[in-house]
């Protein structure tokens, strides 16, 4: 079981049942939340502010792309420089509605974004994300 994820999405809807997902399926213990990019990013600095601990960051974001004030690539910019070397082993998943082949090509670009799954998530997602060689390790 995954200890903590972190789920970034300006669809309450979409949170809630990632939330509920995620914690009935066993997959995760603790389960944050985000309402976009720039929420996501105060949570990382409060977390190194408060703790300084990689060990209490979570070890998988679930990230929306299509957010107001900073959407899911924005995010991943400012992440990467700041967090990544910090967060070694934080992995993240793109959980978005899109459909735009740019996007999937985009994805690629980030090392630690580890999967493209279209919402909303499910129990087959999770499943399949299990055997995830990155993931696999956890359950």
């Amino acid at each position: 079981m995954i200890k903590k994820v972190l789920c970034v999405d300006d669809d309450s809807i979409s949170l809630t049942i990632s939330q509920l997902l995620l914690k009935r399926t066993g997959f995760a213990e603790e389960v944050v939340t985000a309402i976009d990019g720039s929420d996501a990013l105060d949570y990382f600095e409060k977390l190194f502010a408060e703790e300084a601990s990689p060990e209490t960051a979570p070890e998988l974001i679930l990230l929306d792309i299509n957010m107001p004030v900073m959407n899911g690539w924005d995010f991943l910019q400012s992440y990467m420089p700041l967090y990544s070397s910090r967060l070694p082993e934080t992995r993240i998943v793109i959980l978005s509605s899109t459909i735009d082949p740019e996007d999937f090509a985009l994805a690629k670009q980030y090392p630690v974004v580890i999967q493209f799954i279209s919402k909303p998530l499910s129990i087959e997602n999770l499943e399949e994300l299990k055997e995830h060689a990155l993931i696999k390790p956890y359950f």
